[in-house]
């Protein structure tokens, strides 16, 4: 079955504790390009950076299953639900990223729960979700505890929730844990000429700090 891709809005170590698996699964962690398009052989990542000098956001992609499915029903001959691949009452609705933060040394950041707007379809594999793991106030706070002499490293704990769209089972996916190093220093980017702008750059075309993804001027 094809995946259902969607990337919602930028607004915004694998672990889980559950006794069995989430029907819905975040199975890997990727960084898209410039374009916020992932691809199929790009590697999976567990940790990253942000030089905050640049850049206030940290952009992932997110390639997640569902494997929830319903049991065809026909009456008189006429299917309830649509045909394959096109939803459904089995379509799991996200709707919240929840995020939370544990830091060394410690900054106090509350945990937060974005809105979010996904669907994907039964049995699909290979769904990408792309977000922002800093909100505003996680943002702020790193901004005022970093220093050049003083990083930060963030351990976020990041899950997706949601309901089916028959509306009757709610779903909470596994939690995965992904580390950002936050820091601040300034690599000698130079100012932009009369005229020109940066050149966009990954992820997603962002003002640049994530990963070693700088801006080609400011």
């Amino acid at each position: 079955m094809k995946p259902f891709f969607i990337a919602a809005a930028l607004s915004l170590g694998l672990c889980s504790c559950s006794e069995s698996a989430p029907v819905v699964q975040i199975l890997q962690v990727k960084l898209p390009d410039k374009d916020c398009k992932v691809s199929n052989d790009s590697p999976g990542i567990a940790n990253g950076s942000l030089n905050l000098a640049y850049g206030r956001s940290y952009v992932l992609a997110f390639i997640v299953n569902n494997a929830y499915t319903s049991t065809a029903i026909d009456v008189n001959g006429v299917p309830l639900e649509p045909g394959e691949g096109t939803g459904g009452a089995s379509t799991a609705v996200v709707d919240t990223l929840k995020l939370s933060y544990e830091t060394t040394p410690n900054v106090s950041i509350p945990d937060g729960e974005v809105p979010y707007t996904a669907g994907l379809a039964p049995a699909s594999e290979g769904n990408t979700l792309v977000a922002n793991l800093l909100t505003r106030e996680a943002r702020d706070a790193l901004v005022a505890a970093v220093s050049p002499t003083q990083p930060v490293q963030v351990r976020i704990t990041v899950q997706f929730t949601g309901k089916y769209a028959s509306g009757h089972k709610k779903f909470e996916s596994n939690e995965i844990v992904y580390t950002v190093d936050a820091y601040t220093q300034d690599v000698g980017i130079p100012a932009c000429g009369a005229g020109t702008t940066p050149d966009p750059i990954a992820p997603c075309g962002s003002a640049g700090g994530q990963d070693g993804n700088f801006p080609s001027c400011m």
